[in-house]
């Protein structure tokens, strides 16, 4: 797909990292005993995010006066869920927190598993959850997501740069 839209003009391409997939609560509720993260799950999002992060590197040389841009949001969301009381959002040079009370649940409640149920109730304040349905982050979390993305310099959030040095170039 990458090649593809090089071959239309593309020449910048920032590429998303698997959320950790074991956290979420759809995968969760599948084993209600035990109140924590499937490792299992999350270990193959994350051997498939090392070899993603490395198809940057890989593809570049095929794909001459071209930038690609990993962001590591497995790392990202596991930091919040680790360290839910203090996730800062950078922006304009400074850097805001939002604390996230709730890092388990759904804010929604969800009928299939995974997709909040239509006409189902959610949750008083979505910005203090990280998950919005069963798998899908909120709002509040894709505002880390962003804000990481385009102004980070740790090479274990993006590589090798950030989105604000990818729309400089």
């Amino acid at each position: 797909m990458l090649q593809k839209l090089y071959s239309l003009g593309a020449r910048k391409f920032l590429i998303m990292g698997l959320y950790p997939l074991g956290c979420s609560p759809s995968v969760r509720a599948r084993q209600p005993l035990r109140n924590r993260c499937i490792q299992s799950l999350n270990m193959v999002a994350h051997l498939f995010n090392a070899h993603l992060k490395s198809l940057v590197d890989v593809i570049k040389p095929q794909m001459p006066g071209s930038t690609l841009v990993y962001v590591n949001s497995y790392k990202i969301i596991r930091d919040i869920i680790k360290n839910p009381s203090s996730k800062g959002i950078i922006s304009a040079n400074k850097v805001n927190y939002v604390g996230f009370n709730d890092t388990s649940s759904a804010c929604c409640e969800v009928g299939n598993g995974i997709l909040c149920k239509r006409g189902g109730s959610t949750c008083a304040n979505r910005s203090s959850y990280v998950y919005f349905d069963g798998l899908h982050p909120t709002e509040a979390v894709n505002v880390v997501l962003a804000s990481k993305a385009y102004a980070s310099n740790r090479n274990a959030e993006v590589y090798p740069m950030n989105v604000e040095q990818l729309t400089k170039l």
